[in-house]
C-alpha cells in the first residue's frame, strides 16, 4: 500500500502540470491556485459554459506565459467576459524543494475590468496519496467597494491520466462549490469537465467543458 501512495505522488508530481482556470490564471476550476506555470511555457485553453435551461452559452479563451522572476502572465476574452479581454498576473512568494512541498502565491484576476477585478493570495500544498490542497484568500474591487472571501479547493490524482478538481469561490459573501475531472489524453493536452455552482438551490446548471494545450517555447 505504501509504494502504491509512493507511486501515485510520483505521477502526481511528474505527469499533471498547471492547467488555466475558467478565468485565466492556472489553477482548479474557478480558484487559482499557487502552482504556476515554469520559465518559457506556456497554455492555451478554450471553455465553454451551457446552461442547462436557457440553453445559454458562454465562451472564454485564455493565453498564459511562464515568464522570469516566478511570474505568469496571461489574458482571458471572448465571447465572456463582454467588457472585452482582461490581463491577469501570479507571483510566486515561496516554493520549498521538499518532497510534498508548499507553495505561496499572489495574484491579480481580470485586471481592467470595471467590476470583477480581483487580488488573490493561495496557499498550495501536496500531500501523500496524489492529493493538494488549496486554500486563500481574495478581494473583489467593484463600485469603489472592497469584498473579500475566502476561496480554496483539492485535487486528486485518480489515476495516472485522470485528475479529481473541487473547489469553492465567493462574491459578495455568495459562495459557489464547483466539482470536475481533468483528463490528461497526453503530455501536453486536456480535456476538463465540470458542475459549476453546485449550491445553486435552481434546476438549471451550468456545465463547462475545456481543452488545454501546455508546451514549453
Amino acid at each position: 500500500m505504501k509504494k502504491l501512495l509512493l507511486l501515485l505522488s510520483i505521477l502526481y508530481s511528474t505527469l499533471l502540470f498547471a492547467i488555466p482556470t475558467i478565468q485565466g490564471p492556472s489553477g482548479l476550476i474557478s480558484v487559482p491556485t499557487a502552482e504556476s506555470l515554469k520559465f518559457k511555457e506556456f497554455n492555451i485553453a478554450v471553455d465553454s459554459i451551457l446552461n442547462e435551461d436557457e440553453k445559454s452559452q458562454s465562451l472564454y479563451y485564455k493565453v498564459n506565459l511562464g515568464t522570469f522572476q516566478n511570474w505568469e502572465l496571461g489574458f482571458v476574452g471572448g465571447k465572456t467576459p463582454t467588457e472585452g479581454v482582461f490581463i491577469n498576473a501570479k507571483y510566486y512568494l515561496l516554493s520549498d524543494n521538499s518532497k510534498f512541498p508548499l507553495s505561496i502565491a499572489i495574484g491579480l484576476q481580470n485586471l481592467a475590468s470595471k467590476s470583477l477585478t480581483d487580488v488573490y493570495m493561495v496557499i498550495s500544498k501536496r500531500f501523500k496519496g496524489g492529493f493538494i490542497g488549496h486554500f486563500g484568500f481574495n478581494a473583489n474591487f467593484s463600485n469603489k467597494d472592497i469584498d473579500p472571501s475566502i476561496m480554496g479547493g483539492v485535487e486528486y490524482l485518480l489515476n495516472e491520466y485522470i485528475s479529481i478538481i473541487g473547489d469553492i469561490d465567493g462574491k459578495r459573501q455568495t459562495y459557489v462549490g464547483n466539482a470536475g475531472v481533468a483528463l490528461y489524453l497526453t503530455e501536453s493536452f486536456v480535456i476538463r469537465g465540470a458542475v459549476l455552482d453546485l449550491g445553486n438551490n435552481d434546476k438549471s446548471r451550468d456545465i463547462s467543458l475545456g481543452v488545454s494545450y501546455t508546451q514549453f517555447l
